[in-house]
């Protein structure tokens, strides 16, 4: 009987060391603790990484800028940011290459002090974000220009940090004004802020959250790209058709207790989220536009360069998208 039994724990010991040796590990980087990033959450959460042979590491590091630094320095694998820290790692020698695409519009809202309610009010401000060069940065910047107040000379913008540090120092009276991600309406409401603009209505087109690695990476291991792909389109089905349970992750990811804040943004940011999010070459152009103003490198940069449909036009071609909605 002894012996029965040290054969069936060494069986055991050995099926789960080949389970984990057929585990490969994929170090995934997170610019913002966002619903966007969420995705990457459930995927792991509801074991999608690992139903294709993936151990997911995720590493929050706020602001886009610092985040590209560190994929290029190949400390992480792939990063979910905005389009703007890729395509100035790019103008400065860098080879990545956006391969999904989740919003192709801006997806900011510009937040202000109680006592600042209107437009007109905003000129010689002081507006915080997280850091130069990131996709608040941007999408600040982008603001306040379609609300005619010029981000060089009628307004002062500080690096504070993350969108939690940036809220708390506009509701300290440390700074008049932040950026947020849309929509903000209820937590807003909570903490007695004004929303002053939404770049939403205003329709701005901005390559605004999307997967990246470099193409040395992703060449050299499609393989594992195409199998963190099939787990991040599975979450993206959870979350589009699993609302309750989606609702309960995401404010667990965010640690954002207003269940129906939460619920508020999955159900905008639903609206916006395709199946099969192909990245946008428009969306991309607008960021490179909008660096061309200070940066002549990106003057006459062509944005289909830095995207690349390849990997998800390749699941959609031999039917993994059919599969996994049942069409």
């Amino acid at each position: 009987m002894k012996n029965i039994i040290a054969v069936i724990a060494a069986l055991f010991f050995l099926a789960a060391a080949r389970e984990a040796r057929s585990q490969e590990k994929i170090r995934v980087g997170l610019g913002a603790i966002s619903l966007q990033s969420g995705l990457v959450h459930i995927a792991k959460d509801r074991g999608l990484f690992a139903k294709y042979g993936l151990v997911s590491e995720s590493v929050y590091i706020p602001g886009g800028s610092t985040n590209v630094q560190v994929l290029v320095s190949g400390s992480l694998d792939l990063s979910q940011l905005s389009g703007a820290p890729g395509v100035a790692a790019n103008l400065e020698g860098a080879d990545l290459v956006y391969f999904l695409g989740l919003l192709d519009k801006l997806n900011y809202q510009l937040v202000t002090r109680p006592e600042i309610n209107s437009i007109e009010q905003l000129k010689g401000k002081k507006f915080a974000v997280s850091r130069f060069g990131s996709s608040a940065d941007f999408g600040m910047r982008a603001l306040l220009k379609r609300v005619g107040v010029d981000p060089v000379r009628e307004a002062t913008i500080l690096q504070i940090g993350d969108e939690p540090a940036r809220i708390a120092a506009v509701t300290s009276g440390n700074v008049d004004g932040t950026v947020v991600n849309a929509p903000f309406g209820s937590e807003a409401e909570r903490l007695k802020l004004n929303v002053i603009a939404d770049s939403v209505k205003m329709n701005i087109p901005f390559f605004n959250t999307g997967m990246l690695g470099s193409k040395r990476y992703i060449d050299k291991q499609e393989a594992k790209v195409l199998s963190f792909l099939r787990g991040y389109l599975e979450a993206i089905k959870v979350l589009k058709t699993e609302r309750e349970y989606s609702i309960k992750a995401l404010a667990q990811f965010t640690r954002v207790g207003n269940l129906k804040a939460i619920a508020e943004g999955l159900d905008y940011f639903n609206n916006q989220l395709q199946p099969v999010p192909y990245p946008s070459a428009e969306a991309m152009q607008a960021v490179v536009t909008q660096i061309a103003e200070t940066n002549p490198k990106a003057r006459n940069v062509d944005a289909k360069n830095y995207v690349s449909d390849r990997y998800l036009r390749r699941l959609e071609e031999e039917g993994f998208v059919r599969k996994i909605w049942g069409k």
